[in-house]
């Protein structure tokens, strides 16, 4: 059953897209197969995609304009980059629905091993396969810049407090104190901390 509104957003993509690597789900059955989602479910993400994203692709500087609409006192910039890198799986400076939905598939129908490894690349930004407390200490400071002034912290937020949350947290991913963290010692933590798999297990109670 072929999904006419893909085809047509791949027409629509603007010209400063080459033309050789612009690609849009060519049926709703393809889609259905590389996710966990039923075609009801994807009919409805592609519409609210569709009304975010005309163009059926999303540059970072459109995906940053997204964002900063949901938050409008923060400043999104640093997330949405690190974000955005994990969105274009396949390095194209954009993504479409295809790589936004696989995306989504995992995080909230994916099994815990793949919900940890798509949040270990996230925070692994420099694509070395492991984290330092300096990748986490960054992460942490895109995470505050995003949620802006009006985050209801209980203390000042500076440099110095964003740098000892992340040495704490680093402390207990790196056991074997060599200074970084690879997959597995990351999910060997997180499969042993009963309240973070709790966190990550209700990202699959999420109603689309």
């Amino acid at each position: 059953m072929s999904m006419e509104s893909f085809e047509q957003s791949d027409n629509e993509l603007t010209s400063t897209l080459p033309v050789q690597i612009r690609k849009v789900p060519k049926s709703l059955e393809e889609i259905v197969r590389i996710t966990k989602f039923n075609k009801s479910e994807i009919r409805l993400l592609y519409k609210g995609f569709k009304q975010e994203c005309p163009s059926g692709a999303v540059t970072e500087r459109e995906f940053q304009a997204i964002y900063s609409h949901f938050f409008p006192h923060g400043n999104c910039q640093y997330y949405t980059t690190y974000l955005f890198r994990v969105l274009d799986r396949r390095k194209r400076m954009y993504f479409t629905f295809e790589d936004y939905i696989q995306t989504l598939s995992i995080l909230v129908r994916g099994t815990i091993k793949e919900k940890l490894q798509w949040i270990f690349r996230f925070y692994d930004i420099s694509d070395a396969g492991k984290l330092t407390k300096q990748t986490i200490e960054t992460i942490l400071h895109s995470i505050y810049n995003l949620l802006g002034p009006n985050n209801c912290l209980h203390q000042p937020l500076t440099d110095a407090t964003i740098e000892k949350h992340s040495a704490l947290i680093f402390e207990k991913l790196d056991f074997h104190h060599v200074g970084s963290i690879n997959f597995d010692d990351f999910e060997n933590y997180c499969l042993h901390d009963e309240q973070l798999l709790n966190t990550i297990k209700l990202l699959s109670t999420t109603t689309i």
